[in-house]
């Protein structure tokens, strides 16, 4: 009766930092700007599109993660320890900073990676972005 912790379905594959180039070369904002949040933050995916541009504290340097989303459904984390502040490297924040200026809602409350398939009400579904993996490789 004792409850055990899920296993994964799959190996996950790791890129190494030659091929994080390549992906990052081959992506256009927002996905390029997701990627390397993700990649630099180790955030869940839910978390990451469930950030808004209130949750990125730029002064400080922080990004305070208090939702998750997954199927169009914004909820909880997933764990306590899922709501921690996530430090943010200089020049990740200035990515972020950059893809805000470009974004076409990059209002207070507005998703960080909003889906102008939704006029921008609700995030991206899933990564904003598309990329042959195995042409990288």
């Amino acid at each position: 009766m004792v409850r055990q912790s899920a296993t994964r379905q799959k190996v996950p594959t790791v890129l190494n930092i030659e091929q994080i180039k390549a992906l990052l070369e081959h992506l256009k904002d927002p996905g390029k700007t997701a990627v390397l949040l993700d990649i630099l933050t180790g955030l869940r995916v839910s978390e990451l599109l469930a950030l808004k541009w209130s949750d990125v504290d730029f002064e400080n340097l922080v990004l305070h993660v208090t939702r998750s989303i997954s199927d169009q459904h914004v909820g909880p984390c997933k764990t306590e320890a899922s709501q921690k502040p996530v430090p943010l490297d200089p020049e990740l924040a200035e990515a972020l900073l950059m893809w805000r200026r470009k974004s076409p809602y990059p209002g207070h409350d507005d998703w960080v990676f909003a889906s102008p398939a939704s006029n921008g009400e609700l995030p991206y579904g899933r990564f904003p972005f598309s990329v042959p993996m195995f042409d990288l490789l």
